[in-house]
């Protein structure tokens, strides 16, 4: 009777073992998954995270729009100086005494001065902030002025003071009134230097601090302004065919800017 009973607790004790290990089994598996789980998820939104922040430089949000004056990408830039004209709203040309005809657009932050025929007065010292419509008025009728262009619109637009046919003196003495002008760039004598300009000249002086930025034939290339020295600017003088832009005060040039060819 008592091995019986040995027997039967034997038995049992080894039923509840394998029970036990069978649980422990089960809820291992069920950890390792659930771990798994977990783990891919979250590597999931790592990844998801990672490919968002990465493709917010990307798309439609980093496009350049299109069509907008001022970011025309290949668009011409330079310095010009010939008579203004008027082709459509915004939109005018610049030709050259070689008859070479340049467009460009105009925008709400282009600086339009006018010096008698844009508007204001001729005989005033300075020149006078114009609105775009008394620049369209005054280009369907044509003037002279120096264009600034970037990237096809124009930066500024200044009437030409010797355009206004105003100017004291008799085109080549000294003391020739304060003003914009422009013209071909001839030789005189040492710092002495000359504007021709439709048979007319007029002469003018540099001095130690006159600013000569060259554009390919006073110095530097067609593609970059560069700052030239008076001996660069007499070389050039004296060789003619160099189309300026002077800023004159009192007879004297303030700046002299090549005009982009």
């Amino acid at each position: 009777m008592l091995r019986t009973h040995r027997r039967k607790s034997v038995l049992a004790a080894a039923a509840l073992v394998a029970t036990t290990m069978l649980l422990t089994a089960c809820q291992g598996e069920d950890t390792e998954d659930g771990g798994k789980s977990a783990g891919a998820t979250a590597s999931d939104s790592a990844a998801k995270g990672k490919s968002d922040a990465g493709g917010s430089g990307t798309g439609a949000g980093s496009e350049s729009p299109s069509g907008e004056r001022g970011s025309k990408s290949g668009m011409v830039s330079g310095k010009w100086v010939g008579t203004v004209s008027y082709l459509a709203p915004g939109k005018y040309t610049v030709t050259d005494a070689n008859d070479v005809e340049q467009a460009f657009f105009t925008s709400e932050d282009t600086d339009i001065e006018g010096a008698g025929k844009i508007c204001g007065d001729a005989d005033g010292q300075a020149a006078t902030p114009c609105t775009e419509k008394e620049l369209e008025a005054a280009a369907k009728k044509g003037f002279a002025a120096t264009v600034d262009v970037k990237d096809g619109v124009a930066v500024s637009i200044i009437e030409d003071h010797t355009d206004s046919g105003t100017g004291t003196g008799n085109g080549t003495g000294e003391g020739e009134r304060s003003g914009l002008f422009s013209g071909t760039l001839g030789y005189m004598a040492p710092g002495k230097y000359s504007l021709s300009r439709d048979g007319d000249e007029r002469a003018f002086f540099t001095a130690t601090d006159t600013v000569i930025n060259g554009a390919g034939w006073i110095c530097g290339d067609a593609q970059t302004v560069t700052p030239c020295t008076e001996e660069d600017l007499e070389a050039a003088a004296k060789k003619g065919s160099v189309a300026v832009v002077v800023q004159v005060e009192d007879g004297v040039a303030v700046t002299i800017d090549e005009e982009h060819n």
